[in-house]
């Protein structure tokens, strides 16, 4: 899965703003072997219950872990539009990054392969009742977002 499909950014390529945005950290898209920081690639795939598709890729190229907070500015940069990373490990400080973009991440051990996670987070898309985490992901795309200062209006809220 060498397909370098470039954009900017992650949100540059999404069409469905109703799909989940998933990223991973891997070397070569097939399976998440990547420490977020250190990752040479992410690969970025738009999640729906019926559909799951390869929207971006991007390759860093080698990185050493040595605590260089520079080598995640062009990660964090190319990141924007996504709801959720997947990576074999994360520091603090790229994770209080992530979430300060809104971006959920998620550790996972044993570098699982990239289509199983795909196809789980297909089958809790259809469930109907997906996992917390997911479901608040959800519900933020659904528009809790932008109008949330009128939403505090019509609750009496009074800066």
């Amino acid at each position: 899965m060498s397909t370098d499909i470039s954009f900017q950014c992650v949100a540059d390529a999404v069409s469905d703003p109703q799909a989940l945005i998933v990223a991973f950290a891997s070397q070569d898209g097939e399976m998440v072997d990547q420490h977020f920081g250190s990752a040479q690639a992410f690969y970025a795939w738009a999640i729906t219950a019926e559909s799951a598709e390869l929207i971006a890729s991007h390759d860093f190229g080698y990185e050493k872990k040595d605590g260089n907070e520079d080598k995640l500015k062009p990660k964090m940069a190319w990141l924007v539009g996504a709801d959720v990373v997947y990576c074999g490990s994360i520091g603090g400080s790229a994770t209080r990054q992530l979430v300060t973009l809104g971006i959920n991440p998620i550790k996972v051990k044993g570098g699982p392969d990239v289509e199983e996670l795909v196809e789980a987070l297909q089958t809790e898309l259809a469930s109907g009742s997906p996992e917390f985490w997911l479901a608040n992901i959800l519900k933020r795309k659904a528009g809790g977002g932008d109008d949330r200062f009128d939403q505090m209006e019509d609750e009496g809220w009074d800066g």
